[in-house]
């Protein structure tokens, strides 16, 4: 495994049980600043356990976490700060139905940052135009496609000006022909330098878009290179197979 001097996110030795069930099984991983990393593998195998316990909307029963440097402690006042900075995008969008889509997005500036609603609606409205959606601010959640909602929810993440972008399967309750924007938006991201943990089972997004691609299996991390290594010649059998099974046959 390969570990960075001055990681900009640093993991180390995390374990994750439910119950019996050993889910993670001593994880390391070094994620560099503006670095976009993509997790495959098979579902199951702990990608969105390992997300979730960055974040630490799950907490691991073992494991060290380091953010620019500085150890993350479990604590629920200094969690609350690095939730602020670790914004999170998940499957499901989770928007609020009886607010506009403008509201969901400043909510969390105006109420957990304490942003005055000016300037938290000036960043809403770009962030909005961003995600190519301003056009949409006045409209409710119902009323969206669900490439709409989830490219919301990426607007609403990012109005917390988060270091690290966390993406949980983000296109995966979406219809096929809706896929296309929303990663179109998450790849204009981690061009302009956000650094970025993307679990996905789209793998031209991770061909394109990421800098370096993790290969899980049954809660360890099996393989990680390069997209271009990855999908030409992986180097453990467990990654040839799933590739084999998962990547079009030419």
């Amino acid at each position: 495994m390969t570990r960075l001097k001055d990681p900009f996110l640093r993991i180390e030795h995390l374990e994750k049980w439910y119950g019996d069930l050993h889910v993670l099984r001593d994880i390391s991983l070094d994620i560099a600043e503006k670095e976009v990393v993509v997790v495959i593998g098979a579902s199951g195998s702990g990608k969105s356990t390992l997300l979730r316990c960055i974040n630490f909307l799950e907490r691991a029963q073992k494991g060290k976490f380091f953010l620019d440097g500085v150890k993350i402690k479990p604590a629920e006042k200094e969690l609350n700060r690095v939730r602020q900075e670790m914004g999170m995008v998940f499957q499901h969008f989770n928007l609020f139905p009886h607010m506009s889509v403008l509201k969901n997005v400043m909510e969390g500036p105006v109420h957990v940052k304490g942003l005055p609603k000016k300037e938290a609606r000036d960043i809403a409205h770009r962030l909005l135009d961003k995600v190519g959606l301003d056009d949409k601010a006045d409209t409710y959640p119902a009323m969206l496609s669900g490439g709409q909602k989830q490219r919301v929810a990426i607007a609403r993440a990012l109005a917390m000006e988060p270091r690290v972008m966390l993406f949980d399967e983000p296109t995966s309750a979406l219809d096929p022909e809706l896929v296309g924007d929303v990663l179109k938006v998450m790849e204009d991201l981690g061009r302009e330098g956000m650094t970025m943990v993307v679990v996905t089972h789209e793998m031209w997004f991770a061909k394109e878009a990421a800098d370096r691609v993790i290969f899980m299996d049954d809660g360890v991390i099996l393989e990680e290179a390069t997209p271009e290594k990855m999908f030409t010649a992986p180097e453990h059998e467990r990654t040839q197979a799933f590739l084999k099974q998962i990547l079009p046959q030419e």
